[in-house]
Parts: structure tokens; C-alpha cells; sequence
């Protein structure tokens, strides 16, 4: 899922580009902004995989915006003027696109940032924001209004989300669906052991603790490793 953020100071444009964004594949737009200053907040908070750029903004420019970001997102230039190209390259952005965005141009900027995308996800806890590589996840599990994510690099955490949401945002393989309420990255397991009934164990090659699957969950999980 190619995580990202929508710059531009005319509400019109933010929507138009929205409109395109949520119609193309594998693409969530996390927000938009209409200053250089609220995009640097939601860029420092959400960590987007990739920024569309207007390059004139009300007070700053969409160069300006890019001095000094504390994550560097890859870059599709969105503007009416056609004169800043060669600077657009210069600082490394991945397209450059003119308004009114061509659908099949936007398909062809999206194929190039993909590359770039971060692969992790944000997420917002009690105790603020944190950033976790999704390769480091293990088991993703339902708990209430909630999303425990367990990995052997940070622990557990709670999430306030669904696993519908997070699901899109995992890639397929190696993370795997076993039931409504539980993803396991299928890389991460050593061994499975048969439990009394029809029960099966999980062990894991990273230190995180073994599980146990019932019957559907387990025929579920086999399949998907033969």
C-alpha cells in the first residue's frame, strides 16, 4: 500500500488529485495540506511514502517544504507551469506532472514511487507516535476496538484500528490471514507442532511466543505454507 500526501493550496486541486488517488490501486491518501507548515507537521506525524507537490504554495514554495524534512517521502511535482521541471530533478523528485493531471500519467508517476515506498507502518499509541517496519511484524490480532501488533523487535502494541485497514496495508505474501481476527507473517515461522485435539502450535524463528491456532485456523495456515 503506497502511503501518501496530497500538497497544494487550492482546495479545488487537493480535491481533484484525491479523486484520482483513491480511484488508482493500492493507494491511501493519509491527509491533505494547504501550507508548507501544515504539511511539515503531517509529514513529521504520518510519514507518508510520497508527497504530491504543488510547487507554488501560498507563502513557500514546494522547494522550500523539502529543506529539512525529518523523513524524505519520494516526491511527484504537481503544478500549471511547466518552467521548474529541471529544478524538480534536481532535487531527486520522482515525476513531474501538469495540471490537469492525466489519469494515465498518474498511473505511470504511481508505477515509479513504488519502489520507494517505505514499507512500515505509523501507528499511534497512549504514549505517541511510532514508526514500525512492517518486515518486523509477526502476528497482527484483534482485540476489541483494538489491533495488537507483536514482533521481537518492539514488543506489543496496541492499535486503535481494524483489520481490515491494516490489512490492506500488508503485503500478501508473506503476511497471511488465518481467521476474522488474526495475520501471522508466514517468514517468521519455524516450525508448526500438532496440540492435543486439533490444535496446532506455532513456534517462531525470532524469539516471539509460540501460539495456538484451533482446526479452521490451522488448515487455513498450512495451506497457505505448502
Amino acid at each position: 500500500m503506497l502511503r501518501v500526501l496530497i500538497v497544494d493550496d487550492e482546495a479545488p486541486a487537493r480535491r481533484y488529485m484525491r479523486r484520482l488517488l483513491e480511484a488508482a490501486p493500492n493507494v491511501q491518501v493519509e491527509g491533505e495540506a494547504a501550507t508548507a507548515e501544515q504539511a511539515r507537521r503531517m509529514i513529521h506525524e504520518s510519514r507518508p511514502d510520497a508527497l504530491f507537490l504543488d510547487v507554488l504554495l501560498t507563502r513557500e514554495s514546494g522547494f522550500d517544504l523539502l529543506k529539512g524534512l525529518d523523513h524524505t517521502p519520494g516526491i511527484v511535482f504537481v503544478t500549471a507551469h511547466s518552467d521548474y521541471a529541471a529544478q524538480a530533478f534536481e532535487v531527486e523528485a520522482v515525476d513531474y506532472l501538469l495540471k490537469p493531471v492525466n489519469p494515465v500519467r498518474l498511473s505511470q508517476a504511481l508505477d515509479r514511487l513504488r519502489p520507494h515506498a517505505g514499507g512500515h507502518l505509523t501507528i499511534r499509541t497512549k504514549n505517541g507516535t511510532k514508526l514500525i517496519k512492517t518486515c518486523d511484524l509477526t502476528i497482527i490480532q484483534a482485540q476489541g476496538d483494538y489491533v495488537r501488533l507483536c514482533s521481537a523487535a518492539h514488543g506489543d502494541e496496541l492499535m486503535h484500528a481494524t483489520m481490515k485497514r491494516l490489512a490492506e496495508q500488508l503485503p500478501s505474501p508473506p503476511f497471511h490471514s488465518v481467521s476474522r481476527s488474526m495475520i501471522i507473517n508466514l517468514e517468521h515461522i519455524s516450525h508448526l507442532s500438532h496440540r492435543s485435539g486439533s490444535q496446532t502450535e506455532v513456534s517462531f524463528n525470532n524469539g516471539v511466543a509460540p501460539i495456538a491456532l484451533g482446526r479452521t485456523a490451522s488448515l487455513r495456515l498450512r495451506r497457505a505454507m505448502a
